[in-house]
């Protein structure tokens, strides 16, 4: 690798890192943009192998890159896992539908209450209380 081509790409991941730190700074809710960064993030690593730590200035700014490419990656892991986890908000008109749909469906059946049948009532013999005493005065 010539000098102007290891100059080149170390300028190519140093622009690369500031698109992403923008890209990452935003919204990846949309699963388009997450693709997006997800491509950037396979570029600068890409770059980050082709890329000689004598044309960065040192060992330590190879280090510093590897670092930032980790975080990266696990900062566009973690928003699609927080997406995901977050509960959907019913719209006015998607609960309204649901009712609409729960209330005229043609399937659904009327209960109605089955007649009960009398109980047929057998007269037990009159039980004896004890006669009373009665004072006599």
């Amino acid at each position: 690798m010539t000098t102007s081509q290891g100059l080149a790409v170390v300028q190519n991941l140093y622009l690369l890192q500031i698109d992403l730190r923008r890209c990452l700074d935003g919204d990846l809710s949309d699963p388009a943009q997450r693709r997006e960064a997800q491509a950037r993030v396979k570029e600068f690593s890409t770059l980050l192998k082709q890329a000689d730590w004598r044309y960065m200035g040192g060992e330590d700014v190879l280090m510093s890159l590897q670092d930032m490419e980790k975080e990266f990656r696990e900062k566009i892991v973690a928003r699609a896992s927080a997406r995901k986890a977050m509960p959907r908000v019913a719209t006015r008109r998607a609960v309204q539908a649901v009712v609409k749909k729960a209330t005229t469906r043609p399937s659904a059946k009327v209960r109605t209450a089955k007649p009960v049948q009398a109980k047929k009532v057998t007269k037990k013999p009159a039980r004896k209380s004890p006669a009373r005493k009665t004072k006599r005065r």
